[in-house]
């Protein structure tokens, strides 16, 4: 046979990636006296090939052109799969690799005060959000059948120690107040916070809306604040320590003249030395209170074998106690027993924030009265003018209304200051010349040594009295 005689028509050849995804056709030329392969030729390939789904009609047309014989073309097109997404947690708070070490400002200056070792959440605080997995969209294989979608992973709320969960478990929340954390990849919430050691350059200040436990000391310049109680196992050396319940300290205070050391409640400590200390209830000492400058809304006790205050001003609103009071060197030892001295204190900021507003409120009234004789009606007066008048109405009503409730107050403190009658101070061994002892507005100067007195109010004076 010859070449001549040899005649065959165009041939469509399809081709399918292994995914199943696309089909490709490619149209041969004919030979000889063939013809061209037709539309219905090249469909009947691609259904050969159970080609069913996403058939492109213009490119099939295209491969079917004389001068794209050879060529491959898409002609079929699936819906690829799309996997669901995977759940995932958004964390409400700075983990601890985000937050700790010291922070530095714009300028660059380091705050090693601030390290970030705690963070405090309130009860209901929300913790941590999951965004539930996707189950994913099914994909359409170019053969018409379906392609399987994968479902997201899920993952569970990492809930730990006073946390709970929604009901739809995509919340955690803070079951009460404290530090949070995560431990173990679970997130917790610890109501006491634990210091190891010293409060000092390793941890920076503490700021806590807990109770607080410090194994060591409270280091010089540092500060540590606690909406609950604090107890410290060593000592506080020249810092600033402040609880919203009491302070119990092992050791003592020492050198915090610039510091202060303050509690709502109570203060037990086994000495207190150069420094500030405040109580809202009773300070309690072992051995000895020296130098010191200390306030108490209760009683300050120091009733330990050597129990001795010497030097400074003792504030008390019930009682001092102490077995020796003063020193042989007559050091100057000032003692305030009878007057809540929280409440002489705001009795005082009371008189001089009343008089300023007194001030303001009789040049307010004279202006008032200079308008009210100048028979000008406000009606007459231009806009500007009228708004000065209307607020300096507005500031006399003000300052009135404050003024009155100053003189309440004032009233009411003075009226506690006048039951200084169970008040006292017991010396249970010797109290020596140089002390000064107030008693509500009485005071008594020892001259000579006493020993085994107690001192009380009689009469509006200073009395000594057997210890009872």
């Amino acid at each position: 046979m010859t070449k001549e005689e040899i005649s065959q028509n165009g041939q469509a050849k399809v081709n399918i990636p292994r995914d199943q995804l696309k089909a490709f056709l490619v149209i041969s030329a004919p030979i000889g006296s063939g013809v061209g392969c037709t539309m219905d030729e090249a469909k009947k390939a691609l259904a050969d090939h159970n080609v069913t789904y996403g058939l492109i009609e213009e490119n099939i047309e295209e491969a079917l052109l004389e001068e794209n014989w050879g060529r491959e073309y898409l002609v079929a097109q699936g819906k690829e799969a799309v996997n669901g997404t995977d759940a995932k947690l958004i964390f409400k708070f700075p983990l601890p690799k985000e937050r700790m070490g010291p922070k530095a400002d714009e300028q660059g200056n380091v705050n090693y005060h601030d390290l970030g070792l705690v963070y405090n959440v309130r009860k209901g605080s929300p913790l941590v959000e999951r965004i539930p997995p996707t189950e994913g969209i099914p994909g359409t294989s170019i053969s018409g059948t379906e392609i399987v979608a994968k479902t997201g992973k899920d993952v569970r709320l990492p809930k730990g120690k006073n946390t709970v969960a929604d009901n739809e478990d995509k919340l955690l929340y803070a079951v009460l107040e404290g530090n949070v954390n995560v431990i173990d990849n679970k997130v917790v919430v610890d109501p006491l916070l634990q210091i190891s050691g010293d409060v000092d350059y390793s941890t920076g200040d503490i700021d806590f809306v807990g109770d607080v436990l410090i194994n060591g000391n409270v280091n010089t310049g540092f500060k540590v604040k606690a909406e609950g109680n604090i107890e410290i196992k060593g000592f506080i050396e020249g810092a600033e320590v402040t609880a919203g319940g009491s302070i119990l300290i092992k050791g003592g205070i020492t050198g915090g003249i610039k510091g202060c050391v303050r509690a709502r409640e109570n203060i037990n400590c086994r000495f207190i030395e150069n420094s500030n200390v405040e109580a809202g209830r009773d300070i309690i000492v072992k051995d000895s209170i020296m130098q010191s400058f200390i306030k108490a809304g209760g009683s300050v006790r120091v009733n330990d074998k050597r129990a001795i205050i010497v030097g400074g001003i003792i504030q008390a609103a019930q009682e001092v106690e102490s077995k020796v009071l003063g020193s042989q060197l007559a050091t100057q030892t000032i003692v305030e027993v009878g007057i809540n001295p929280y409440f002489r204190e705001e009795y005082q900021h009371l008189l001089k924030s009343k008089n300023e507003k007194k001030k303001i409120y009789d040049n307010i009234s004279n202006n008032l009265q200079v308008f009210q004789k100048s028979g000008v009606s406000p009606e007459n007066l231009n806009e500007s003018k009228r708004l000065t008048l209307m607020k300096m109405l507005e500031d006399f009503k003000r300052l009135r209304q404050e003024i009155t409730e100053m003189d309440e107050r004032t009233l009411y403190l003075e009226e506690q200051f006048n039951r200084s009658h169970s008040a006292k101070v017991k010396v249970l061994e010797t109290v020596y010349p140089g002390v000064r002892i107030s008693i509500g507005q009485a005071i008594y100067i020892v001259n000579d040594t006493i020993k085994y007195a107690a001192f009380v109010l009689d009469e509006g004076e200073v009395k000594l009295t057997s210890l009872r």
